[in-house]
């Protein structure tokens, strides 16, 4: 499964377990393990997962990916979370929670297949938020980020 991602400044394709994973991780480490309210861009694409196109707000979207710039990148592969949204599609769990609580990767047994060789959550989906931050850069007030199940 790959996500198309259609911004102001551009268009990117990407596997989905790496958006997934970014995803995972701001909860995890910037919201405590819960939804909150100040990553409310980067959770809505979640919505286009098997269904249909999903937009948010290109501004709304790249302040809150430079929020996650600031703190995720850096930290040491032992620190990466997924949520039991993750977990479920990653060993075709079914029914998919509609939340999923996260906890860290490491000791838990979960297999995350982008991980191998990576020592740094940047080296998992740091690049992931660079080609976001580009494509979303100089974003409008009107400027959406369009997002496709492929």
């Amino acid at each position: 499964m790959s996500l198309d991602f259609q911004g102001p400044r551009g268009s990117i394709e990407q596997r989905w377990i790496i958006y997934a994973l970014l995803r995972d991780n701001v909860q995890h480490h910037l919201e405590g393990g819960r939804q909150g309210d100040g990553f409310q861009a980067l959770h809505g694409l979640q919505l286009a997962l098997g269904g249909r196109p999903v937009s948010v707000s290109a501004r709304r979207l790249h302040d809150e990916l430079l929020k996650a710039q600031r703190e995720l990148p850096a930290k040491p592969i032992d620190q990466l979370a997924v949520s039991g949204r993750t977990r479920a599609v990653i060993s075709l769990t079914f029914p998919i929670p509609e939340v999923g609580e996260t906890m860290l990767v490491a000791g838990s047994g979960v297999v995350v297949e982008p991980v191998r060789g990576a020592r740094t959550l940047g080296d998992v989906f740091g690049f992931l938020l660079d080609d976001l931050l580009r494509v979303t850069r100089d974003a409008g007030p009107d400027d959406q980020v369009v997002v496709t199940d492929l």
